[in-house]
């Protein structure tokens, strides 16, 4: 009886639930065709979702238009917010128009320009395109008529732009004086007119800096020297203000600090300028430069970047004496050589005592001399850089308009000096001499006749490179020092002390000086073996740096002339008092 009763009140208790569950059923619930809806309806879904079920939320809903009850997933409130914030997402991402590509410059005509996006060539409104690689690889360009059409004939201003995403990761490594606006980083601005103007009474060697630029900063400069006129390819003031800013990249913060003390200069250092893409022979030159600095010199090598971006594998670990700074280039509607960014790159650097490298050269033991001996000749009373003589004796046989002023005839009375290579050193009371000479290029000023008419008047911007600037800037202001040869003219005559025994004084193997001319090195000129030029091959370099770090401490001394080594200038000297080369 008690089985009995438990059974009715089981059916009882389980007919409430179901009416509880499913109350518009009850009405229709006549049969098996009710019956199977229902199964049916239930059965679909435990079969779609049966973890749906173990959430204590889930509702059964009743029967839809089909006539089959569905088993809807729990808040329906929940989903439709989640439906309702898409849209918003959706319509926040449609509402905000993609950033374009912003245009930079990349390469001067004959530069290569390396690129992640799309490269244009040309100038002004005429450009031609070339898309950036569908794979994200590197668009490299050589941009020059020999490899692409002359799009602009006759014009010298064509170069490459590049179109950079702004917030790409591209973007981030690009050199910051390209950039302006939104596209500006926060680099550390390390030059700028601003600087050098506030810093002016700070030190002598602040007080010529400023001196020394002072005509491509100030308003009143002009003002103040009004014989000193403009000629219509002069820059513009606002162009040579851009030209005197320079930002330490962000990696080599920590060696400027090092070396460049609480005022902002370094007592010593080798500077260098250079444009060129990664990987490139430009750029793989200037790593082996560094690396020979880094090999045989505890001074700092100071690089001035005025290309677009710089490897990613520089970094201060690398190279504890490097300090990198970045530059924008000249604009090509200056119509200026790159060679000038030499000049720019010495009234930048903030360094008291320099000695400047191009690319294709490497330094060797004992370079560091060098430092002392130009502190010993360059001072307030001679103010001017000193070059070290050229293996070749340039003549008015020789191009150029201003043979003319210093050589009329072809007797060159007013050449002062033999002409000269362009590695100069200098201290900072050289500074007004080189921001004097390149205001003078940069200013489209004119030398007025002088001697009476004998030296004729000469346009500044008809001196085309920054070695013919140097030399007739020497010429012109009187200067007579000149280093011997400190830039050997090739690696292959460094074989002249790799060759030589250990202690051994004299030379049994390329042994001659650099060669002679009649008025001012009758007898040739003496090697110094401190730097070697035209390392073009950055392989070949990597191989000379080998052989002499192996020879180190075992090489004969660095001055060498008539087949005999020399430790000092003096020792040199006292033998041959006729030498005119200083060392």
């Amino acid at each position: 009886m008690c089985c009995l009763v438990s059974a009715i009140v089981f059916v009882f208790v389980l007919l409430c639930v179901i009416e509880d569950l499913f109350p518009e059923a009850d009405a229709s619930w006549s049969g098996p065709a009710t019956q199977g809806t229902i199964l049916a309806g239930r059965s679909a879904a435990v079969a779609a979702s049966p973890q749906q079920f173990q959430k204590p939320a889930v509702k059964l809903s009743p029967g839809s238009s089909d006539g089959v009850t569905h088993v809807e997933p729990e808040p329906q409130q929940q989903k439709q917010q989640q439906q309702q914030q898409q849209q918003q997402l959706e319509q926040q991402k449609q509402s905000v128009a993609p950033v374009a590509p912003v245009w930079i410059f990349c390469a001067s005509q004959w530069q290569e320009c390396l690129c992640y996006g799309t490269v244009r060539w040309g100038t002004r409104d005429t450009w031609a395109e070339y898309k950036a690689k569908r794979d994200g690889a590197a668009n490299r360009v050589v941009c020059s008529i020999s490899k692409l059409p002359d799009v602009a004939p006759g014009d010298d201003t064509k170069h490459c732009e590049c179109a950079v995403q702004p917030g790409s990761d591209f973007h981030h490594s690009l050199n910051p004086a390209l950039l302006e606006g939104a596209m500006a980083r926060k680099s550390k601005l390390a030059a700028s007119c601003e600087i050098f103007e506030a810093a002016r009474k700070d030190s002598e060697s602040a007080a010529s800096l400023w001196e020394a630029v002072a005509a491509f900063c100030s308003d009143d400069w002009a003002t103040l020297n009004a014989d000193a006129r403009t000629g219509n390819r002069a820059m513009s003031l606002d162009t040579m203000r851009s030209l005197m800013r320079a930002w330490v990249d962000d990696r080599f913060v920590g060696n400027y600090k090092r070396f460049f003390k609480e005022k902002g200069w370094a007592e010593r250092g080798f500077v260098n300028y250079y444009a060129g893409a990664p990987g490139g022979k430009h750029v793989r030159m200037t790593e082996e430069l560094i690396n020979s600095v880094h090999a045989f010199s505890s001074e700092p090598i100071i690089v001035f970047h005025f290309g677009t971006f710089t490897p990613k594998t520089w970094s201060a670990e690398k190279w504890p004496q490097l300090v990198l700074f970045h530059a924008a280039p000249i604009p090509p509607h200056a119509h200026r050589s790159f060679n000038f960014n030499k000049l720019r790159a010495m009234l930048l650097c903030r360094v008291r005592v320099g000695m400047q490298l191009d690319s294709d050269q490497f330094v060797a033991p004992g370079v560091d001399a060098i430092f002392g001996r130009t502190a010993q000749e360059i001072t307030k009373d001679y103010a001017m850089p000193i070059l070290p003589v050229h293996f070749l004796d340039r003549t008015p046989q020789d191009t150029g308009a201003y043979w003319a002023r210093y050589c009329p005839g072809d007797v060159c009375r007013w050449q002062t000096t033999r002409w000269g290579h362009a590695h100069p050193t200098w201290t900072f009371w050289a500074l007004p001499w080189i921001g004097r000479w390149l205001r003078r290029n940069f200013r489209d000023e004119w030398l007025p006749e002088k001697k009476g008419g004998e030296m004729s008047a000469l346009r500044v911007t008809d001196i085309p490179e920054d070695e013919d600037l140097l030399n007739v800037g020497t010429w012109e202001e009187g200067g007579t020092k000149q280093w011997c040869k400190i830039d050997l003219p090739g690696p292959d005559d460094f074989n002249a002390l790799l060759h030589t025994d250990p202690g051994a004084k004299r030379c049994t193997w390329s042994c001659g000086n650099v060669s002679p001319d009649r008025r001012f090195h009758p007898q040739g000129a003496a090697k110094v073996f401190y730097t070697a030029h035209h390392a073009v091959d950055p392989m070949a370099t990597i191989r000379w740096v080998a052989q002499l770090k192996s020879r180190k401490n075992s090489l004969p001394p660095p001055i060498m002339y008539r087949g005999r080594f020399y430790k000092t200038g003096q020792e040199m000297m006292a033998e041959h008092p006729n030498v005119k080369c200083i060392i």
